[in-house]
């Protein structure tokens, strides 16, 4: 029988700087293949607008195998049993493919199939996709192994492999997928082609603005990079976007970095515990929290009764992406004003991002739920934000068309209209706000601090920013907090958000 390696594409949709692909072709010849796994896909945190994306980016992947010879092959099933049907025609040396740090069922997987590897004396090489490691990590010295990581040579792609006589398969039907088929028309495109032209447009085009137009949720659209859908799957990778950061001189190229610095940190949180996407940080907020349908369906279609957060919510809906900011905003008001269970708001918006990063996603759903006891709660007011960041109403206009006439003195509380005329607000065919949101502010902060003040809290708060905070120096910075009994102790992070 045929030698051959593996090459298990899961998340790394690229054949240029892809270290698993240059090290599988170094001893034998390989099968490039993508597993389309049914019951990852059937997760309620993925989603139709995912799946396009990714299917574009997988079609862009086999015309790149296509050029150097071998093309991709496709199959719909089980890994470990699509593995048994390669091992009955070749005898596999190798599977080779990156690390990857995905949601429970993907850790679950990877665990079955080390075990399959293992009792067929099959070599399995994981490589890094990010700066994320696993093992005992000290969490001292993970700047400088994400350092030295990060600053390696790019990878080029190969010219020629040998193409392998065995069946390529092809992408199923979208019907076979048991997600319901949704239309998300402002949807970036998946594949590398469109990743690059991406990064080339933001860099040569939107540099200049980043900082400045960060926060906006009209302007951001265009002047971030806008590059984590690519990132997430892998179409592009973090060191090509570091070495073209750091061609420039510009500032924001330095703000971009740091950013991409959090993007490992927050990975590296799911890596060393992949409960985090189903368990709380600290025990003492678990269940605290009710669940409501209605509320979660208001609020997931963007019909709250507040303006900016139904504007942000249906401009995620059409477009599968929203920047940093109104993200930590959504999902604030979720947890706090409608004191909904993180992990059902969490899904929800997960099946929204084709960005969606289980590793960043799960860890902010946490922070901004304030269910980790190291991060400062933030409990965002959605009318303040509006007046921030859409001081005019446009974007709320832009996306809520029911409020299309009220002038800009009531676009961010159309309530007080009624105050001043009360006829014509009764015309207004505009959601009536679902809570009170200074009321419902006021009990949720009383809530987590009740908690904060039982027996125990710190001590366990400590252990967790033992294993899980960042900070430069390999000292725990602490400071005093105030309080009634001057007892408690908050523990600094340098996250810079």
């Amino acid at each position: 029988m045929k030698e051959i390696n593996i090459l298990w594409f899961k998340k790394d949709l690229r054949i240029y700087d892809n270290e698993a692909l240059c090290e599988a072709i170094k001893d034998n010849d390989i099968l490039p293949i993508y597993i389309i796994e049914l019951d990852i896909w059937s997760q309620n945190t993925h989603s139709h607008r995912q799946w396009q994306f990714c299917k574009e980016s997988l079609l862009d992947l086999r015309n790149a195998f296509n050029e150097i010879g071998q093309p991709l092959i496709f199959r719909t099933g089980n890994v470990i049993d699509i593995f048994d049907e390669i091992g009955s025609k070749f005898k596999v040396k190798g599977i080779y493919s990156h690390q990857e740090t995905g949601d429970w069922l993907t850790y679950k997987r990877d665990q079955k199939v080390r075990e399959w590897a293992l009792s067929k004396n099959i070599i399995w090489k994981e490589f890094l996709q990010f700066s994320v490691f696993r093992g005992n990590l000290d969490r001292n010295n993970w700047s400088k192994k994400w350092q030295k990581n990060s600053e390696k040579n790019l990878l080029k792609a190969p010219l020629r492999i040998n193409s392998i006589n065995f069946d390529i398969g092809e992408i199923p039907s979208d019907e076979i997928f048991t997600f319901k088929k949704e239309t998300c028309p402002g949807r970036m495109q998946g594949g590398r082609r469109k990743a690059l032209e991406r990064m080339e447009y933001f860099f040569s085009n939107k540099l200049d603005f980043y900082s400045k137009d960060i926060s906006s949720p009209e302007k951001s659209f265009d002047s971030c990079t806008r590059l984590s859908p690519y990132i997430c799957w892998g179409c592009i990778s973090l060191k090509e976007i570091f070495k073209k950061a750091n061609m420039s001189k510009n500032n924001n190229s330095k703000m971009l970095k740091s950013r991409l610095t959090w993007h490992c940190h927050f990975i590296q949180k799911l890596e060393s515990e992949p409960e985090f996407e189903f368990k709380e940080y600290h025990p003492f907020f678990k269940n605290i929290r009710e669940k409501n349908n209605e509320l979660l369906y208001l609020w997931s279609s963007g019909n709250t009764g507040f303006p900016f957060i139904d504007a942000c919510m249906r401009s995620l809906n059409f477009n599968g992406w929203i920047n940093f900011r109104m993200r930590a905003m959504l999902m604030s008001f979720a947890s706090y004003n409608l004191w909904l269970p993180w992990q059902d708001s969490g899904s929800e918006l997960a099946k929204k991002f084709i960005d969606y990063e289980p590793g960043i996603h799960w860890n902010q759903c946490q922070m901004q739920s304030g269910t980790t006891s190291i991060n400062t709660n933030r409990i965002y007011n959605p009318i303040k934000q509006g007046k921030d960041h859409d001081p005019k109403g446009e974007f709320i206009k832009k996306w809520v068309p029911e409020l299309k006439k009220v002038t800009d003195t009531f676009i961010h509380e159309p309530w007080l209209l009624s105050k001043f005329n009360n006829e014509e607000y009764s015309k207004l065919e505009y959601i009536k706000p679902i809570v009170d949101i200074s009321k419902t502010s006021r009990e949720a902060r009383e809530k987590i601090k009740e908690i904060t003040q039982k027996k125990g809290y710190w001590d366990i708060s400590k252990k967790i920013y033992l294993k899980h905070g960042s900070r430069k120096k390999s000292t725990i910075n602490k400071r005093p907090k105030k309080s009634n009994n001057n007892k408690q102790i908050q523990y600094e992070l340098n996250l810079g958000i």
